[in-house]
């Protein structure tokens, strides 16, 4: 799989979701925007004309390793990386997302951001940790609609 074009990726949590994106030829994934979460059907509703307007071509949803895979938040991002590949053609794929809010702190820690200022930014620089890692070839497994 190319891994070269626009990619958006996805810091899935219950009450917000980070956004990264890519841009075209290159291979940096770059912060987009933190954005609250509605449920499942508004939430892909908010985020497909943002993929039709940045030509998205495929879709990473960060995925947490729990001991039991399909515990907690796995089966959350799962699910709505399920929906949102049913809900569109573009493919979705799920990369492990160990660690990405702890090394966002730290990035942001060393930008100089105040801790207050962090937690409302964090989810968008996780979301362009996942995305890093996809692009630099880590695993990705797709999404089943």
């Amino acid at each position: 799989m190319q891994r070269n074009g626009v990619f958006l990726a996805i810091d899935l949590g219950r009450a917000r979701m980070g956004l990264a994106v890519s841009e075209a030829g290159t291979p940096l994934a770059l912060p987009h925007s933190v954005v609250a979460r509605l449920g499942t059907r508004r939430d892909i509703a908010q985020l497909l004309p943002l993929c039709d307007r940045l030509k998205v071509q495929a879709l990473v949803v960060g995925l947490p390793m729990e001991q039991d895979a399909e515990a907690g938040s796995a089966r959350l991002c799962r699910q709505f990386a399920a929906a949102l590949a049913a809900a569109q053609t573009r493919p979705v794929w799920l990369v492990d997302e160990a660690d990405t809010t702890t090394v966002a702190h730290a990035e942001l820690r060393m930008l100089g951001m105040k801790a207050a200022k962090r937690r409302t930014q964090v989810d968008k620089f996780a979301a362009a940790v996942i995305l890093q890692r996809f692009l630099e070839g880590a695993h990705a497994e797709p999404a089943l609609a």
